[in-house]
Formats: C-alpha cells, structure tokens, sequence
C-alpha cells in the first residue's frame, strides 16, 4: 500500500510505493507538508504511483483469470503464441490466398519487425507494445521511403489484427499505430508517344516486346513478363491472361502494331515457353520485379528520359532509400489509360481493356463486349513507323 513520510532534508512530502517487482520506490509528491490537507493530496498523489506501477501486473492478472476462465468453459488452456510464432502461422496462411510476390513482401516486412525485435520475438504475442511498432516505423523511416514504410506498418495491422481475430490478443496494439507523411511528392505522368519511339532504339528484342505489350495491353511488368506463347492467339489476334496482383482473368485484343511483331518472330519450339524467356527466368529467380525495373531505367537513361545512375555503388544497401522517377514501365500502364481517354473511349471499355478494377463500374454492373475492346484497341497510336526487330 502506497504511504508518504516526510525527509527532514526536504520541504515536501515523499510517496512510497511498490513496484510490480516487488521493488519499494520514493518519489516526491511536490506537494508542501505545510497542512492536513497538503497531506491528503500527497497521499493521493502516491496512490496514482502505486497504481501506475502496477499496471502491468494488473494486465498479467487480468489474462490469468480470462485464461481460468477459458479452460473452465472449454477445457483447454487458452493459447499462448509468440510473436514469431504468429508470423510464421499467418505467412502459411496467405500462401494460398495472395500472390507469391505478395507474400515474399509479406514476408520481408515481418522478418525486419522479428530482427528488429530480436529475444522479444519469442515473447508472447499479447506483450508486444504499441511503442514497439513505433519504435520499428520510426527506425525503418531513416532507410526507407515513407510509401515504403507504410506498406510495411500496413503487414504488422494485418498481423495483429489475425492474431486478435484468432483470440490470441485483448487488445491490438498497432491500431492507433499511424503511417508517416511522405515528405516527397513524385510527379508520376504517362509517356508520350514521342517519348516511347525514343525508347525502342535501345531496346533489345525482347525489351522491344516487352514495352509493346505494355503500351498495347497495358499490363503490369510482372504478367508480362511471365507470359507464354500459349497465352497468345495470332489467328484471332488475342491475349489470354490472369493477373497476378488481382487474379483477374483477361481476354484482351492485340494491336496491330503488337500482333505484326509477333508474328515476325521465330515460330517458338513449344508453346509452353514463355514469350519472354530472359524476363521470365529474373522474375521466377527473384519473385519480384525490382530487377527488371531497374533494367528499363537504364533503358529509359539511354534515351535520355532518366538521369544516369553511377555505376559506383551508393553505399545505401538493401535498406537505402531508392531515387523516385516520374517514368517508369507502370507509366505504360498510365499511358494507355490516358490515350483510350483522349481518343473518346468510354470508362468502362477502357478499364475493361487495361484489366482497371473499380468499385463503381461494379457497382452498375457494366459488361463490355471484344468488339467494343477491339475498337478501342484500334484507337491507340501506331508506332510502326520504329518498330522493327533489333
């Protein structure tokens, strides 16, 4: 029980009280011992340390009887999960609902937070704080970008919130935890069509292929990369797809452009081999595409639409915070997105053909027919004037 006593060296009264560890503390009131009352708000003052020093065995007890309580309904014992327990049982979890580069960023995200944590790893689940997550945010906000940093916060919410939905938690202690401010704003745009002739002339073959794909589909580097030539019907001038990030299924028409360079190929041995094979084999290496991005950056520094990067290495490591670039391949995306709309192609016949997902063309329930996409497809510039085969 908290009690004040008064040191004859100081002119105000002492709170003593003690901690969770069975440890007696004093601590000064700042309260005057001048009268009853002073006194009073002395040992108000010292019950409010006492308490705050026992909140954490509070906590201990509160889940000891809520753990009683469990094994009296139930039988069992309520479980106990470490933290790295619970990340290695929720990363199983996602192998079947998400992408394989989704959960190799999954993965990625938890093993910082478990390094970072280190022995505190291998403490229950329930004891990890809210200032840890902080802590953890704060420190990853020196290395890496702030879009970065907030997808990686965004995995711990998903981690915790698994745990709670599972019983293992009272309370989630990265709810309240909030993103960090980006401090630089990248000007993101679409190329323009002389912008993307100035490319192909420092595009290999495949590369050629590549950037003609993303202008005509406007699909992302990765599904393009792992496409196979089964994917592709020359007689019927289609592409059949799903998408990785959205699992999507497509059946998209082929530009003129694309579909004749296609056709001026080698006839491939099998139809099972990817289209791609250099970009394929990167992207089954590596499962991501950070790689082959920065391939096409060289690309796009070639033809003068990026600063050089020196080949010195920058001494930032894996952790080092990435320069950001107004154009990249997604810009393809972008770019045919902006031409469908300047040629008068309807929203819905444009978000169909780029594969777009949107709540509100859900919502109304809109159907887009091939001939509608063909037509549309038929609207994006030609850039045959440049493309032949390197």
């Amino acid at each position: 029980m908290a009690f004040v006593f008064k040191n004859p060296n100081s002119k105000f009264w002492l709170a003593g009280f003690i901690d969770t560890d069975g440890k007696r503390h004093n601590r000064s009131t700042k309260v005057l011992a001048e009268s009853a009352a002073s006194k009073r708000e002395a040992e108000r003052i010292a019950q409010e340390y006492e308490e705050a020093g026992n909140r954490v065995r509070t906590a201990i007890q509160v889940r000891r009887v809520i753990s009683d309580l469990h094994k009296k309904i139930t039988g069992e014992d309520l479980p106990v999960v470490s933290l790295a327990a619970q990340v290695d049982q929720w990363i199983e979890s996602k192998r079947t609902s998400v992408a394989p580069a989704t959960v190799l960023f999954y993965e990625g995200a938890t093993k910082k937070f478990v390094e970072q944590l280190g022995k505190r790893a291998k403490a229950n689940i329930s004891d990890i704080t809210r200032i840890e997550i902080e802590r953890f945010r704060d420190s990853l906000a020196k290395k890496v970008a702030p879009k970065t940093v907030n997808g990686i916060v965004k995995v711990l919410k998903m981690l915790f919130k698994d745990a709670r939905d599972r019983t293992l938690l009272l309370d989630d202690p990265s709810e309240l935890v909030k993103p960090v401010k980006s401090k630089k704003v990248v000007d993101r745009r679409p190329f323009t069509v002389e912008e993307i002739k100035s490319i192909l002339p420092h595009c290999d073959t495949e590369w050629h292929s590549m950037v003609l794909f993303g202008l005509y589909t406007g699909q992302r580097l990765g599904d393009i990369a792992r496409l196979k030539w089964d994917s592709v019907d020359l007689e019927k001038g289609t592409l059949r797809l799903t998408t990785s990030k959205t699992g999507k299924s497509l059946n998209l028409p082929l530009h003129a452009d694309l579909l004749k360079f296609l056709k001026e190929n080698p006839t491939p041995i099998s139809r099972t081999l990817p289209i791609h094979p250099a970009a394929a084999a990167i992207v089954e290496k590596d499962k991501r595409t950070s790689h082959l991005s920065n391939c096409f950056g060289r690309i796009l520094a070639a033809a003068g639409l990026r600063d050089k990067r020196p080949h010195r290495a920058l001494g930032n490591g894996r952790d080092g915070k990435r320069d950001m670039n107004s154009l990249s391949f997604h810009s393809l995306r972008r770019t045919a997105t902006t031409l469908l709309h300047e040629a008068g192609v309807s929203q819905a016949v444009a978000m169909a053909l780029i594969g777009h997902d949107s709540e509100d063309i859900h919502a109304i329930y809109v159907n887009v027919g091939e001939a509608a996409m063909r037509e549309a497809s038929k609207k994006l510039p030609s850039l045959s004037a440049t493309a032949v085969i390197l």
